[in-house]
């Protein structure tokens, strides 16, 4: 695959709708983080490929360390410890591309450097983040039946992740368009923007909750030799019959 196929690719992947754009960034997502478990896991016994995850893996102690010090060691002091994490991640994600169409501008502006150029590392930091080599590699040393424990989660995680790729490239080409004239956003569509953006926490929220549960399902599936499939199947069927009857 040549690296003109995969900027022909990612033009017309910017000419999409917000919502086509969020929804193959959701998928390219997923696959970004099948690619890398799987590949980690080739060359785990090879190459210790953990450390690599050693400063995602610090962040989140420093922050799991802060909460439970208010709050204590409990459900909810881990809920809001992986939300805290998840949530810095997407916003670094987000401020990552906010910035870029500033640089460049200024680049562009000086003649140091071209729409091309910023166009090519906007498609640079969009395969970075899609393919999220770190989360891959800190699930290297976990056995497949434990993957199951990212699904659940995962499904909202995801979402929260994958918009704030989309926000922070719908924001980039706005205040820098790879063609064309810049658009002015008007009132209406800065307040949808706005609302798009405070999805992001709501997702991430709402996984950092079942995230929680989602491994304690997996240590009380091991702890009593059952089925972790059934275990996850049993307990979310019956939070959902709870919450719909």
């Amino acid at each position: 695959m040549s690296f003109e196929f995969l900027k022909k690719q990612f033009n017309e992947f910017l000419n999409l709708s917000f919502i086509n754009k969020f929804i193959v960034t959701y998928f390219l997502s997923w696959m970004g983080l099948s690619i890398t478990l799987l590949i980690s896991k080739l060359i785990n016994p090879i190459i210790n490929v953990e450390s690599a995850g050693v400063l995602t893996t610090a962040k989140y102690e420093v922050i799991s360390t802060a909460v439970s010090s208010q709050m204590g060691i409990n459900y909810f002091s881990i809920w809001y410890s992986y939300f805290i994490s998840n949530f810095l991640a997407c916003v670094t994600i987000f401020l990552v591309f906010v910035i870029l169409p500033y640089i460049y501008n200024r680049d562009i502006s000086k003649g140091k450097s071209t729409i091309k150029d910023y166009f090519d590392v906007l498609l640079f930091f969009y395969a970075l983040v899609v393919l999220n080599p770190l989360t891959g590699i800190l699930g290297a040393s976990l056995s497949f039946s434990d993957l199951l424990a990212i699904i659940p989660h995962g499904f909202f995680e995801y979402a929260g992740f994958s918009m704030s790729i989309v926000l922070g490239i719908e924001y980039s080409i706005y205040k820098l368009p790879v063609r064309g004239e810049k658009e002015v956003w008007t009132k209406k569509q800065k307040i949808k923007f706005l609302l798009k953006f405070l999805l992001i926490p709501i997702f991430l929220f709402i996984a950092g909750g079942m995230e929680t549960l989602d491994w304690i399902i997996v240590n009380y599936a091991k702890e009593n030799g059952l089925s972790i499939v059934k275990t996850f199947f049993e307990v979310y069927y019956n939070i959902l019959r709870s919450l719909l009857f």
